[in-house]
């Protein structure tokens, strides 16, 4: 398979102010990555950097290897319908020029200019994916929280995007909705080969979905494996269970499986 994700200690220094890196990130056509990190880690610059939406002149003393998509996004930094970034505030993603939900999500496919029954085609489809098809005739300013996040993955997953960057996007929804909207995206990754990063401070439900997993510690990446376990209890939102089994290891995460096990999907401890 493709590449989707190909950056090999790339590091990067923001207006001259933070320091992204080192970074090394590898996720293939249709699979998970979670990268973990606490608040100020730089998961959001991170996901700014893999959609191509960080300012042109922001990035200095650049060193590295960046590849997303088979492009080098560091002399390609343009935000492509291919690569879709849901962030933590649906209603700042809106378009702001539509009145029904409906056409909020058909907003982005006939910018593209695909012909019309393959926009209402795609639009049916993602209403009925992401349980949204009461919300239709709703004002998208008029939604509580879990609806627009629901709407706005709609209005993303409705571009077909090859990569898609979750960025702490599921917040508001409940436990319930939050896998319910999980399972969808996981409907178009086996469709389309889209690959997904999920950048989060929980370490549940991204684990759930993403066999890849990374901690990103002050802008830096380091292997899930190799994490301290007092360094993922100090930075990442786990189940209180779990605190106390990590606490109680005193290696790094080498049996990861073994430890998170009982607490995945499904399990009674989860």
């Amino acid at each position: 398979m493709a590449l989707s994700l190909d950056i090999d200690r790339l590091m990067v220094d923001v207006h001259g102010v933070y320091q992204l890196g080192p970074i090394t990130l590898k996720l293939e056509e249709g699979q998970w990555l979670a990268v973990l990190g606490g608040n100020g880690s730089g998961k959001s610059l991170l996901a700014r950097l893999l959609v191509g939406s960080l300012e042109d002149g922001s990035l200095r003393h650049i060193q590295g290897k960046c590849e997303v998509l088979g492009s080098n996004i560091l002399l390609e930094n343009e935000m492509k319908h291919t690569r879709q970034w849901v962030q933590q505030s649906p209603y700042l993603q809106f378009s702001g020029c539509c009145f029904t939900v409906e056409d909020e999500i058909a907003f982005g496919p006939q910018n593209l200019a695909l012909p019309t029954a393959e926009i209402m085609s795609r639009v049916e489809t993602a209403l009925t994916r992401f349980k949204c098809q009461h919300l239709r005739l709703r004002n998208p300013q008029t939604l509580s929280g879990g609806e627009a996040q629901r709407v706005l993955l709609a209005c993303v997953l409705v571009m077909h995007p090859k990569l898609l960057v979750l960025d702490q996007a599921l917040g508001r929804l409940s436990q319930e909705a939050t896998y319910q909207a999980l399972d969808a995206i996981q409907c178009y990754v086996e469709e389309l080969q889209c690959s997904v990063a999920m950048l989060e401070h929980r370490l549940f439900p991204a684990a759930d979905y993403c066999l890849q997993r990374v901690l990103l510690e002050e802008g830096r990446t380091r292997p899930f494996e190799e994490i301290p376990p007092s360094s993922l209890v100090q930075q990442v939102v786990l189940p209180e269970q779990l605190k106390t089994m990590l606490w109680q290891e005193t290696e790094s995460l080498n049996e990861a499986a073994r430890v998170l096990a009982p607490f995945m999907r499904g399990s009674q401890l989860c």
